[in-house]
């Protein structure tokens, strides 16, 4: 069995009837594909009573040894940045990281992936769903992207975006992975092995309402599973959840709310834990925006009119106008203020950079920037309260903080919950955001929930 002692470790305190807690092995397990996703689905667990630690990256065995010790953990969601890379790593990360799990006595297991699949025909998803099918000798998962509070619906297998379908929405034009279908089915097909091409089964809307009598066929390795309402998810997870002959699922965040209520049903938990008493860090809030998507674009606009706002350009800094230590020096002059620091565009600008720069190394430019620039500001003491918007740039500024683990607290919004972690420079709160999560007013309203 595994623990954290969360009262040494992050100077949080345990509601009284904590100790009473029936101590037991981690059910779930949960690989993600990217730190934001990670968290997203860590704050659906926690919000269906599942005591839930994020760790970013493979961890070690000496990891657990060392930090496990003095609070029952229910369910582990390890935080990996896999999305985009090459398939080989992706395949290796995701193995080591399954192993571990299965070391740590976890007995379910979840790959999470994105809402909006966010995976090309190039891309990892297929092929690691394949390489941890195998290690558990699966013969049937399910794929099931939905997440209904977001907008995320599948119908007929087809995943829509508030209504519109995939590769007619936004995503259609993400910057690294457009979306140009959005048949479930087809886009998984293009991504496994030939070997396990036109295997894909579907549960359909009408079937939703008779899980009971639900029976995979043989030949169905990947089942697309419909999903227009939370209580779809509901039903889907109640069925699965604890079902012997999926010990893996797969999909996005939205079914990891009711794995918890599936296996209290199932005997698997007692009694709910009673939540963490959170503390909250006296500090302003920097708020950093790597994405560009729509949602973060709007986010930014509502900003710029109320922090003090700082605009990172990438060819700027490749030029040398705009510097490491400019930024730095910015920083430091308002730091005794919440701000915003944001390389966020518009598409037609992004692909203008990326043209002139080349895809990746505007990427790689952008990515390091933030991250410094909060490691420096957080080393500097001047922040302990950090917003991050963006997959890729919060998986940077995660490893440039030197971050191994989250305690998971409450959501900000769906998918965004607020999580303590502690570094060399002391006790850190931070929130990372999907692009496309969150209202308008997102920075807003989570700086003030982060302030004390």
């Amino acid at each position: 069995m595994y623990t954290l002692n969360i009262e040494n470790v992050f100077g949080l305190h345990m509601s009284e009837d904590v100790q009473d807690i029936q101590k037991t092995n981690p059910i779930l397990g949960c690989i993600a594909d990217d730190f934001t996703g990670a968290s997203d689905m860590a704050s659906f667990l926690r919000k269906g009573g599942l005591n839930t630690i994020q760790i970013n990256g493979v961890p070690d065995d000496d990891f657990a040894l060392r930090k496990y010790s003095g609070m029952q953990v229910d369910a582990i969601v390890i935080a990996l940045k896999t999305r985009t890379c090459e398939p080989s790593i992706a395949i290796s990360e995701s193995l080591q990281s399954l192993s571990w799990l299965q070391r740590a006595r976890c007995s379910r297991f979840y790959f999470k992936y994105c809402s909006t699949f966010d995976s090309t025909e190039r891309g990892n998803i297929g092929p690691v769903i394949d390489a941890l099918m195998d290690k558990l000798a699966a013969k049937h998962t399910i794929v099931c992207p939905a997440l209904p509070v977001n907008g995320r619906t599948v119908y007929m297998g087809q995943l829509f975006v508030h209504g519109t379908l995939l590769h007619q929405s936004p995503m259609a034009t993400h910057p690294l992975n457009p979306m140009k279908d959005s048949d479930l089915a087809s886009l998984l097909d293009a991504q496994v092995a030939d070997i396990n091409k036109k295997a894909c089964g579907h549960i359909g809307y009408p079937d939703l309402s008779k899980l009971e009598t639900y029976v995979p066929q043989q030949n169905d390795r990947y089942i697309v599973t419909d999903a227009l309402e939370t209580g779809h998810l509901q039903s889907l997870a109640k069925y699965f959840a604890c079902h012997p002959n999926f010990p893996l699922l797969t999909g996005g965040s939205g079914l990891a709310e009711f794995l918890g209520e599936a296996y209290r049903e199932a005997g698997w938990l007692g009694k709910t834990p009673s939540p963490l008493a959170e503390t909250r860090l006296s500090s302003p809030t920097l708020v950093i925006a790597g994405s560009c998507s729509q949602a973060t674009q709007g986010q930014v606009e509502h900003s710029k009119s109320k922090l003090p706002s700082l605009y990172i350009n990438p060819n700027n800094l490749a030029s040398g106008r705009q510097s490491a230590q400019s930024i730095a020096e910015w920083i430091q002059q308002h730091a005794a203020q919440s701000v915003l620091l944001y390389s966020t565009e518009s598409a037609a600008k992004v692909s203008a950079n990326q043209d002139k720069l080349g895809l990746e190394n505007a990427a790689s430019i952008i990515e390091k920037t933030l991250a410094d620039a909060a490691a420096f500001a957080t080393n500097a003491g001047y922040y302990k309260n950090i917003v991050v918007a963006g997959g890729e740039t919060s998986g940077a500024v995660v490893s440039a903080l030197g971050i191994k683990h989250f305690v998971i607290g409450q959501s900000v919004a769906p998918g965004v919950p607020l999580m303590r972690a502690e570094t060399s420079s002391g006790a850190l709160q931070l929130a990372l955001k999907s692009g496309n999560f969150g209202d308008y007013d997102f920075f807003s309203t989570t700086i003030e929930t982060m302030t004390l």
